[in-house]
């Protein structure tokens, strides 16, 4: 009986880990002005470690992110989109980024002003 009873709590205790954990979220707003913006700020976030998902609605400019939070902060999620060349949150995009944006990208383009009045761009 000794022996079943160490054997279940063995296998309890190295089965925990195999739950995964929820998924983090974040919804971080971004300088993000059409739809290149869009596929710029997804295939960044993308590619970094922990991130499951990332969805920018160009209309709200708000990117919805899930994360693992073991591996990465909100804090480095707003540095990745900065390195991008966006600004996110209140962290300013990389000056060397924003300037490597198309220019229908940058937030005094006509696209960008084409978005802000609701046409498209």
């Amino acid at each position: 009986m000794r022996i079943i009873l160490l054997l279940a709590t063995l296998f309890s205790l190295s089965a925990a880990p195999l739950v995964a954990a929820p998924p983090a979220k974040i919804t971080i707003k971004t300088s993000a002005v059409c739809g290149m913006c869009k596929t710029a700020i997804e295939g960044a976030l993308s590619q970094v470690p922990g991130v499951k998902s990332a969805v920018l609605d160009v209309t709200t400019r708000k990117v919805k992110v899930k994360y693992n939070a073991k591996q990465i902060t909100p804090a480095e999620l707003r540095q990745s989109i900065a390195a991008a060349g966006y600004d996110a949150d209140d962290v300013p995009a990389l000056s060397r980024s924003y300037e490597a944006l198309p220019g229908c990208c940058k937030k005094d383009s006509a696209c960008a002003e084409g978005e802000e009045k609701g046409h498209g761009g």
